[in-house]
């Protein structure tokens, strides 16, 4: 018996829930029998969970109708009005086109330098003298923190307030679906500590430009523009997006680090080609193996979207569906990576696969802003992991992934290879 037919047989007010728990158990199987049953799947309570690559893309595509207002009461009371809760707005269309501005593509290089002294040092620093490492507190959360105060000039009053701020924000604006009101004050409460914080930080930094013209990072870069007033960013918009430099690049960068290497684990050929890959310096096919081992276990296999006018995704083919305005529409870009239609033998493990086949960092308006340093950063750490020879998993429960029933990884740790 397969999904659909479990899910035929439940009562409406049930199904909601027996959809989620069957994609928590199993992302692939369900989202595949989907797009070949019921691509355009809507549940009773306005829930629409779209599965085909096509389709998805459209949906991320009409961000004036598929909108992320559903973010704003999360946001807004942490760390002010924010692009990421806002569609065709100034928020939108100037705060990004300036931090987009100042993330440039030339520092590339040197960020992915950056990143490979960090990792190396978490590595050596967090490793047992019996060759053990336990992935996520001593790396993968570790070096995005320090990269954020080394190359975005936002280093936080101590590791551990950075972290917990990481965590608070995100776990509340992407990951509490059942709005649970303790996850919510821990966002306000990291927001109003990083408010302090950064009243006393940018002040600081502001004067440190004047008299240091080689202080260069994103942070320095906002406070050396001159804008009219008329503009609008000011200070408040500042410090807003100086924060949102720390929102979003933690605890997704160590669930993608994590669970890529989790996925090369279970495919020694891979792992092979990856280590392979890694030793010859071949960092783009590394990177290939990377992202690919990725598809199978995505950071954020959905996209959640608020529809505010009614629209047919998909019209004209046999799959056509009417959305409703109120609707909550999950796009799953989990599935569209695996979605037959558009990717060739989708089961299949290959490093040749064109980058607009990958949606990790989402589509559309709504992009990742930090994409172009996630795409150094997170292959880079794993890279070196791998390098320093964590090819093993620990035996039992340690050697796998472990959320503590969470929404992120906690734990996750690798033996040294002998």
């Amino acid at each position: 018996m397969g999904f659909l037919d479990v899910y035929e047989a439940t009562p409406d007010a049930k199904k909601a829930g027996v959809l989620f728990a069957a994609l928590a158990r199993d992302l692939l199987g369900v989202t595949a029998e989907l797009r070949a049953r019921r691509p355009i799947l809507q549940a009773p309570g306005g829930v629409v969970l779209v599965t085909r690559f096509r389709d998805v893309e459209e949906v991320l595509s009409r961000n004036l109708i598929f909108t992320v207002r559903p973010y704003q009461p999360k946001m807004d009371p942490s760390v002010g009005p924010f692009m990421l809760a806002r569609d065709g707005t100034v928020f939108n269309q100037r705060d990004k086109g300036i931090l987009r501005a100042l993330i440039q593509q030339t520092d590339m290089a040197g960020v992915r330098a950056k990143v490979t002294d960090l990792a190396r040092r978490a590595v050596a620093r967090g490793a047992s003298d019996d060759g053990r490492l336990d992935l996520v507190p001593q790396v993968t959360r570790l070096v995005p923190v320090w990269l954020t105060g080394a190359y975005f000039g936002f280093p936080g009053p101590d590791e551990a307030s950075m972290l917990a701020w990481s965590r608070a924000t995100q776990h509340d604006m992407f990951r509490n679906p059942t709005n649970d009101p303790d996850v919510h004050a821990r966002n306000l409460a990291a927001g109003a500590e990083m408010k302090e914080y950064l009243t006393a930080f940018l002040a600081d930094r502001a004067r440190q430009i004047l008299v240091d013209p080689g202080l260069d990072d994103v942070v320095s870069r906002m406070l050396r523009l001159v804008t009219p007033d008329s503009i609008g960013f000011d200070f408040e918009r500042i410090m807003t997006n100086t924060m949102g430099l720390l929102v979003g690049g933690i605890e997704t960068t160590s669930a993608a680090i994590v669970q890529a290497i989790d996925q090369l684990l279970d495919r020694p050929v891979a792992l092979a080609g990856a280590l392979a890959a890694a030793k010859s310096g071949d960092t783009a096919l590394f990177d290939a193996h990377f992202w690919e081992a990725l598809r199978f276990n995505p950071m954020n296999p959905f996209v959640g979207r608020l529809a505010v006018a009614d629209y047919t995704v998909a019209a004209g083919t046999d799959r056509a569906a009417t959305i409703r305005s109120g609707s909550l529409v999950l796009a799953s870009n989990g599935s569209a990576m695996h979605d037959e239609a558009e990717i060739a033998a989708p089961d299949a493990f290959r490093t040749d696969r064109p980058a607009y086949h990958y949606m990790h960092f989402g589509y559309g308006n709504h992009l990742c802003l930090g994409d172009q340093v996630s795409l150094q950063q997170a292959p880079e750490i794993a890279r070196q992991i791998l390098l320093a020879g964590f090819t093993v998993r620990a035996p039992g429960a340690q050697g796998r992934i472990d959320t503590r029933g969470g929404p992120f990884p906690e734990s996750f740790t690798l033996l040294r290879a002998a």
